[in-house]
């Protein structure tokens, strides 16, 4: 996730809250998916860019996990081929993961 992704959702994470939003992620790879999932919840750690010190609460769904809800036709223009590389069990597991981490402690599940 480059910087400027990353000041544009913190943009609209300050203009909306984190009840309005989700971020969709698109990794191919489940531990970047997972950094990304991370970073968008909890912020970065690092404090090198727009999200150094950010709380933005956001919770992540990697796009695999929406395929219910996105029309068929688009998602098969833009995911059928790359499915076929994905290891999507344990992209879903990850990214699932990092939602039931940061997010049941708040709702006390």
């Amino acid at each position: 996730m480059d910087q400027e992704n990353q000041a544009q959702i913190r943009a609209l994470a300050q203009k909306y809250g984190d009840e309005e939003l989700i971020a969709v992620l698109g990794s191919a790879d489940p531990e970047m998916a997972v950094i990304a999932a991370e970073t968008v919840a909890g912020g970065n750690l690092t404090y090198v860019d727009s999200f150094a010190g950010a709380q933005l609460g956001l919770k992540a769904y990697h796009i695999v996990e929406l395929k219910e809800y996105i029309d068929q036709q688009v998602y098969l223009r833009h995911m059928e081929m790359i499915e076929m590389i994905l290891d999507i069990s344990r992209i879903i597991n990850e990214v699932s993961s990092v939602r039931k981490r940061c997010f049941t402690l708040e709702v006390g599940l």
